[in-house]
């Protein structure tokens, strides 16, 4: 039988934010698909194909569960088959290279790639040119008989590719041939443009050095969702890691650091104060782009529509540059490239004009290799207290009759910005610049808040909106205790998909100046690409859908659903993400009775969470949370989260441990304790997050001394306490800790001690746990003691100063 030659025109069904009374013919024939020539249709084709080869190949659609989500998508039926014999059309070498540098990645998968053409009205994917669309605008085309994409610039054409990679199936993204699949793409028709042109992110090089392939790792990962702003944080404290060819220490000596990172996650250290390095130590840790590698990456990220915005951060946060060319500052050193946080000693010196030289020579250098508009040059938490006393600095605002010193950061970012602006660039910095007056042509990126980016918008400023709450990577997304111990604060999840990116406070005028939103990732905490992977995805995605689609179109619930989709494809790249949003949440209240409420909740929607109280792994057949409940025992709880019936979050475990103690009378013996004598918070069963601000901890000024009174005799063998660790604040672990026993609550006698001297004056932020046990002895009541870190040792952030005591709960078994 003879198949006769036809159209692939397919009635389509709406989907979300689709325009119902769209007219299809118009949508499918505008440009019109081919007549198609061969006389199979491709599900005939593969119907012949499964008589013979095709009983060993599957046949996979992808879904159009697409991030960020299109202007418009209507669903049609049916889907398109590519396959070893489907041809590519293009009009030009620059459309040419977008579709095979996108066939490259499908190559990995499949195999083979498509062959790829210049103006062959018969292949199967076609780009047309359309130059009446806006810039990065695209409309696509898919039903049975082909894909068609139209575009005005490279830009579009680039994104409508980037969509067909997310209606593949997800093995699409697997590192691992995929030789007996089908490769499906589901019928749909789609018109996209974004809604800001400001779509960023910001990787931090300079605390932690990365890769040259892992920076083209993430300006990849941008690419899939669209993103065109690479932020690119070249230099801090803690490293310079660009080659400036004038200036060879700054790689000689900047770019490296003593090692002094944390082993693992527990710990977290950088805040906390580390060991700053010593005469004849050597510096190992670190590492530097050279200007070739700069340029690589530049025509790297430039193929994938992603313009890179280098910053070298003055005049604060500069003891890198400063280690390797002392005469810029206005202290004395030694300096060194700093191990950790530095707050102090790492500012350039305004006052003297070799280090406006400085400043020319270099960003001459790096504005050479970024053939882009923007420079940027931080300006954000510079410490002026050296320029309070330095005589250069006197001199100058003196000579330029500057009224203090924030007057005189302003007086260095203007000169700075003729600089920028000489070489053809604007100028970006950080929401202090606005302080003691914005230089005339500076873009500012508002990350204290919404303040600044407001207030430079009402003074006719570009601005790009970051504010740390909702765009900054590096803080948790979910619960203290069931996180990796990485970052500090919170941004999570649902506030950054909802933050609202023109403030309502600007007028219709003014917000024409917020360019956009970037995402930003510091990494003092973040030592590999792991925790880098973990902490960028899933926000990177809300962030992108902000960016891209418009607010009036966004939605909570949709988004997650599609976002699973989107895990799916991170799992066959092998990437680490964070369930967090989707995890349960343990909450728990003490009772005064001695049990404990336990409540479960999740940031998602429609999450059904299942648990068990026996220390088993949760699972279907578990108890399904409904509402809040009591346990009167010690208990380990593990809860985790389906969705029709999947497992979608980590599994959740906390132990409660219901003890002795509970009921007994607090009887205070040190003086400076916060709020205890009315709260009894030892003994209270609520028990302290990894958080400085949780009012679970008991705060101790000094030394620790209490009594606990039992109703009666009670058999006890062993103390638990739990510290918080929290070095920054002058938090500090018990150096010693130690229990005694009395039968008549009068007369005291030792039953054991713990010795920690070493985990006392170790710096960071983390929990805890000191156990002593001792032989079972009946008590009427025990005296616990504890010794604080007075002073904290040399070398430590908050040297000198006497450190408190937190803990939560006095566990008595």
């Amino acid at each position: 039988m003879k198949i006769k030659s036809v159209y692939f025109f397919t009635p389509l069904k709406s989907k979300r934010l689709t325009t119902l009374t769209s007219n299809i013919n118009k949508n499918m024939s505008t440009p019109p698909f081919r007549k198609i020539k061969s006389t199979l249709t491709p599900y005939l084709l593969c119907f012949l194909l499964a008589l013979t080869s095709c009983d060993k190949k599957e046949l996979k659609i992808g879904e159009t569960a697409i991030i960020p989500l299109p202007a418009e998508l209507i669903e049609g039926d049916g889907h398109f088959i590519i396959n070893d014999k489907t041809t590519v059309s293009v009009n030009n070498k620059e459309q040419q290279a977008i579709a095979t540098n996108f066939f490259k990645k499908f190559e990995t998968a499949s195999g083979w790639i498509p062959e790829i053409s210049i103006n062959n009205e018969q292949a199967d994917i076609i780009f047309y040119t359309e130059k009446s669309l806006n810039p990065e605008a695209y409309e696509l085309v898919v039903n049975t008989g082909g894909i068609h994409i139209k575009s005005a610039s490279g830009a579009g054409f680039f994104y409508a590719m980037e969509t067909i990679g997310q209606l593949l199936p997800t093995t699409f993204y697997s590192k691992e041939k995929q030789t007996n699949t089908i490769w499906g793409i589901p019928a749909v028709t789609i018109k996209d443009e974004p809604a800001f042109k400001w779509r960023g992110y910001m990787l931090d090089v300079s605390r932690h050095f990365f890769t040259k392939e892992e920076v083209k790792d993430a300006i990849d990962f941008m690419a899939e969702v669209k993103l065109n702003r690479f932020h690119w944080h070249l230099s801090d404290d803690n490293g310079w890691r660009i080659e400036i060819k004038k200036y060879p220490k700054l790689t000689e000596i900047g770019a490296w650091r003593v090692n002094q990172n944390d082993k693992d996650e527990n710990t977290s250290n950088w805040w906390g104060g580390r060991p700053t390095q010593q005469p004849g130590e050597k510096a190992t840790y670190g590492g530097f782009y050279t200007q070739d590698d700069i340029k690589e990456i530049v025509a790297y990220a430039k193929a994938r529509y992603i313009e890179i915005i280098p910053e070298i951060d003055m005049p604060g946060h500069s003891l890198a540059a400063i280690a390797s060319y002392p005469e810029i500052s206005c202290s004395t050193g030694p300096f060194y490239v700093g191990t950790g946080g530095v707050v102090r000693n790492n500012t350039y010196c305004p006052g003297k004009e070799v280090t406006f030289e400085f400043v020319e020579n270099v960003l001459g250098e790096v504005m050479d290799l970024f053939p882009f508009d923007y420079m940027h040059i931080g300006g954000d938490e510079c410490n002026k207290e050296a320029w309070e006393v330095d005589p250069d600095c006197q001199l100058r605002m003196k000579e330029e009759n500057l009224a203090d010193t924030h007057e005189l950061q302003s007086y260095f970012v203007k000169r700075v910005e003729k600089t920028v602006n000489t070489h053809g660039k604007n100028m970006i910095g950080w929401d202090e610049i606005l302080e003691g007056g914005l230089a005339p042509n500076a873009t500012v990126m508002s990350w204290r808040g919404e303040k600044g980016g407001i207030a430079a918008a009402r003074q006719g400023h570009d601005v790009i909106m970051t504010p740390s709450r909702y765009c900054y990577f590096d803080l948790k997304q979910g619960d203290d205790d069931l996180e990796p111990n990485l970052g500090y604060a919170y941004s999570f999840l649902k506030d950054t998909y909802n933050y609202k990116i023109i403030s309502d406070s600007l007028t219709t005028e003014q917000g024409k100046h917020v360019l956009g939103l970037q995402g930003n990732l510091w990494t003092e905490s973040l030592r590999n690409w792991s925790q880098i992977t973990y902490m960028t995805f899933p926000r990177l995605y809300a962030v992108a859908e902000n960016g891209w689609t418009s607010q009036a179109d966004k939605n909570w619930d949709d988004f997650t659903n599609r976002l699973l989709n989107q895990f799916k494809r991170l799992d066959q790249k092998g990437e680490r993400y964070a369930t967090s949003a989707y995890n349960a949440r343990i909450y728990h209240t003490g009772q005064k009775n001695g049990s404990i409420e336990i409540a479960l909740k999740t940031e998602v929607n429609g999450m059904d969470i299942y648990y068990t109280l026996d220390g088993t792994e949760p699972s279907l057949t578990s108890i399904k949370y409904e509402n809040p409940f009591y346990i009167q025992n010690t208990t380990t709880l593990k809860a985790t989260t389906f969705y029709k019936e999947e497992q979608i979050g980590n599994i959740s475990e906390k132990t409660f441990p219901i003890h002795n103690a509970v009921g007994a009378k607090v009887v205070y013996n040190t003086p400076k304790i916060t709020g205890a004598k009315e709260t009894n918070k030892l003994i209270d069963l609520n028990f302290g997050k990894l958080n400085r601000g949780d009012r679970n901890w008991q705060n101790i000024r000094g030394n620790l001394d209490v009594d606990l009174i039992f109703e009666k005799l009670t058999d006890i063998q062993s103390l638990e306490v739990t510290s918080l660790r929290f070095t920054n604040s002058s938090v500090y672990v018990p150096e010693y800790i130690e229990i005694y026993g009395s039968k008549d609550g009068k007369t005291f006698t030792k039953l054991g001690e713990i010795k920690q001297l070493e985990a006392s004056h170790t710096q960071g932020r983390n929990k805890v746990k000191s156990t002593i046990e001792f032989e079972k002895t009946q008590v009427k009541a025990i005296k616990v003691k504890a010794k604080s870190v007075n002073p904290i040792p040399e070398g430590h952030r908050r040297a000198g100063n006497a450190s408190l005591i937190l803990i939560d709960e006095l566990i008595v078994f």
